[in-house]
């Protein structure tokens, strides 16, 4: 299959981005400042840096300025259309390097949460034990309706303090 390659969204006619995350100056004619004619500049794939998230960011040129954008947004609106409001660009893997197309989806930041999750790159859905030190295994880890985990041993203790507070607001009541 081969490399399809699509406008960067505000940057028609300078940028073009692929659906295997690679993004591309086009070549053009470049006036001289100082009046001494033109020259071309031929265009070239950009080389994409990390950010301090990890995801891959590039620096476009054009319309008097230059800005900086994440390779991953870049692909999903030249494929995908614009990002409708309250969404974020995903990906699938959790690999903020992967801009493959298939690999990217606009969707809510509670979806990535559960792709986290899912991949096991949750910092809490990844934890093997408690704060408190006791191992998350199938005899100590009891599983909450609301969807989280927690250690068996401190959930009996919190239990316990518990019940011995109301039972001291009781008695203090009937005091």
């Amino acid at each position: 299959m081969s490399e399809r390659w699509l406008p960067v969204v505000g940057y028609e006619g300078l940028y073009e981005v692929s659906d295997q995350g690679s993004v591309r100056s086009l070549d053009r004619v470049i006036r001289r400042k100082d009046g001494r004619g033109e020259y071309l500049k031929r265009g070239r794939v950009l080389s994409a840096t990390p950010n301090t998230s990890g995801h891959l960011q590039v620096i476009l040129c054009g319309h008097g300025h230059q800005r900086m954008y994440q390779v991953h947004r870049t692909v999903l609106a030249a494929f995908a259309g614009p990002c409708p409001d309250g969404m974020q660009g995903l990906h699938y893997d959790d690999d903020p390097t992967n801009n493959r197309l298939e690999n990217l989806r606009w969707g809510t930041p509670g979806d990535n949460l559960r792709d986290a999750v899912r991949n096991g790159k949750h910092h809490l859905a990844a934890a093997t034990h408690c704060k408190w030190g006791h191992e998350f295994d199938s005899a100590n880890t009891v599983y909450r309706r609301t969807g989280g985990r927690a250690c068996r041993k401190c959930a009996a203790k919190s239990s316990r303090e518990y019940q011995r507070r109301i039972a001291l607001q009781k008695m203090e009541k009937t005091a």
